[in-house]
């Protein structure tokens, strides 16, 4: 141990690894930047995905499997009409929730079919190291969760504040790659650049308060490229030098295909990985069909027992997933389809593909600059695609970054051809760190042809380039909102007290079933699109103890509530029963209009 210190102390008078001196100190500031953007901004989990992912991780965490309590209608029917076929061919109960399986007080909830498992249960794993407090009491004023160790009183709850520190290990480690990805391929100056860039990049830290696998992936798909990287150079040293041993690039190549199986295990699409590796591995100097076989075999390998599993559960190797085909078509508006109770036929849908590709890279056409960040190195990645890089390596990187994103694209486009940034499906930028090492190395070049002799204005116009990445950031820290919650819609307390109004073998059918399964506990119905639906659900299947309407259908357009998804339910959301035979016959409303409650009798009269 002696030795190593003082070998790495000679390198750093040495000037060999002069970078851990750079290294040390910018994590800590990345680190410290991590913290104040924190304290600044967050104000718990905001979107859907985020709060199914974590409830499935709590799920985990409490051995119940991987099951979910947030509930669409689509997967019901789906596991109603498998449960039923089953029945025929085997004799088992046709129902799907059998009370030998199912007693009372039982919560009345299904596997999970929607996600890949990766996220989930590393962030179980999180949950076991960390050990949240999720049975959190609550404010009397409701203005926060008490820790029921230390008696201290936080807004945002115990689960949705240690998540970020998961993916924050994750950004710093991503950062890391991302220089010596820099180094590798071009210079150490462009490795910082690169890195510096990218910790700049406000999206980075915006996605890092989510509980989106887009971190996880980031890393990983970083990882991959460095894998892909470092063998094409260990081929080119092959190609050069016949004496130059091979054997490295295995190593390099079983880790490739451990990261890329961790990739597909979190997002399923991600399999489209490996046709940029397989044109990589076959046009290098020094060419491996049998390094591509085998990283396909592992990858394949890890990801089937999940399609068998799937297959075992709901009949379908992809489970429920294949609702996202008609994601946006058919007259299925958005997130229609989930709730719906009709299942479309999927074989028939194959017309609708070449709208959705045709659509979706319009799209990522018009919107890529902000998919990645809005950070003016990626333009400058883009620019680079006019400049012939000496290196061979150089090249090749950078139309694998262009093969691979045209890839990527080409699969998302399937489900949702239209992300947001800091949605789920932006794909595109799991590619930002190595655009970011492209651009660096492109934007050092035109400055070194400049030719300018004062060092202190290459520095300046260095210092210049980071500062405008790094303004969305310095805003979003400067202007932090004036909030508590993520409200509208999620006041999260409030949210807890309210689900409990239904019993645990009872459903909560809401607009915001996300919400309650993660903040309330309570198996979750997303608000079925006809009441005839939601009657037929709570008389056949589950009754339902609370109906819950909030701000995340008055935020939206109001002809959804007149003429769109939710028409059926305006009475409800006026205050009058739509009939006389609907079984809720109780309603009130909290903070104005804000939250309606129906349910079978004044339940919250009683508490």
């Amino acid at each position: 141990m002696n030795n190593l210190l003082q070998d790495i102390i000679r390198g750093v008078e040495a000037g060999k690894a002069q970078f851990l001196t750079r290294l040390l100190p910018l994590t800590v500031v990345v680190i410290s930047l991590a913290g104040l953007y924190n304290l600044a901004i967050y104000c718990g989990l905001d979107d859907a995905q985020s709060m199914d992912n974590a409830q499935l991780a709590r799920q985990i965490f409490r051995g119940e499997g991987y099951t979910t309590r947030f509930l669409r209608p689509q997967a019901i029917t789906h596991f109603r009409n498998f449960a039923a076929k089953r029945s025929l061919a085997t004799g088992a109960p046709a129902e799907l929730f059998p009370a030998a399986q199912f007693p009372k007080g039982a919560p009345r909830i299904l596997p999970d079919t929607y996600n890949a498992p990766g996220y989930p249960y590393l962030l179980a794993a999180w949950f076991h190291l960390v050990r949240p407090h999720f049975d959190q009491a609550i404010s009397p004023r409701l203005d926060g969760f008490i820790n029921t160790d230390t008696g201290k009183k936080n807004p945002v709850s115990s689960g949705d504040r240690c998540i970020p520190l998961l993916n924050l290990i994750f950004v710093v480690v991503t950062g890391i790659l991302t220089f010596f990805l820099g180094r590798r391929l071009f210079d150490e100056r462009v490795g910082w650049l690169a890195v510096l860039g990218y910790f700049a990049t406000d999206l980075i830290w915006q996605l890092s308060l989510t509980a989106l696998s887009t971190s996880f992936l980031m890393f990983l798909v970083t990882a991959i490229i460095l894998c892909t990287v470092e063998i094409f150079c260990i081929s080119e040293n092959c190609f050069q030098i016949e004496e130059y041993s091979f054997v490295p690039a295995w190593i390099w190549g079983l880790l490739l295909s451990l990261f890329l199986a961790a990739a597909c295990l979190t997002r399923l699409p991600l399999l489209a990985l490996l046709v940029p590796v397989f044109v990589i591995l076959v046009i290098m100097p020094r060419p491996s069909w049998g390094m591509f076989i085998v990283i396909a075999l592992i990858t394949f390998a890890s990801v089937l027992p999940w399609f068998w599993h799937m297959y075992k559960i709901s009949g379908n190797p992809f489970g429920t997933n294949a609702a996202y085909l008609v994601y946006g078509v058919e007259g299925f508006k958005e997130n229609e389809i989930f709730c719906s109770t009709f299942v479309p036929a999927y074989d028939s849908l194959l017309r609708h593909m070449t709208d959705k590709e045709t659509g979706g890279f319009l799209w990522h056409f018009e919107n890529g600059w902000r998919l990645l960040g809005s950070n003016f190195l990626v333009l400058l990645f883009f620019a680079s695609l006019l400049h012939a890089y000496k290196r061979r390596r150089a090249q090749m990187f950078q139309w694998f970054l262009v093969g691979t994103s045209v890839v990527l694209i080409a699969i998302n486009n399937f489900g949702v051809p239209e992300p947001e940034p800091t949605g789920s499906w932006n794909i595109l930028i799991l590619l930002l760190p190595g655009m970011l090492v492209v651009g660096s190395a492109f934007f050092f070049i035109q400055l070194d042809r400049l030719n300018l002799q004062v060092w202190i204005l290459n520095n300046t116009i260095v210092i210049a380039l980071i500062a405008l990445t790094a303004v969305p950031l310095a805003l979003t820290i400067a202007s932090p909102p004036n909030r508590l919650y993520a409200f509208p819609p999620y006041v999260p307390p409030l949210i807890n007290v309210l689900t409990q109004y239904s019993k645990p073998d009872e459903w909560v059918t809401t607009d915001m079933p996300w919400a309650t399964a993660w903040y309330g506990n309570r198996a979750s119905l997303w608000l079925p699109d006809s009441i005839t639906d939601f009657t037929s659900l709570n008389d056949n299947t589950c009754p339902t103890g609370l109906l819950l309407l909030t701000p995340e259908s008055w935020s939206k357009p109001a002809s959804i509530l007149l003429s769109g998804e939710y028409k059926d339910w305006l009475s409800l959301a006026a205050g009058t029963a739509p009939s006389s035979t609907f079984p809720l016959t109780a309603h009130t409303a909290l903070r104005g209009p804000e939250y309606i409650i129906w349910s079978d009798r004044p339940r919250w009269a009683s508490q």
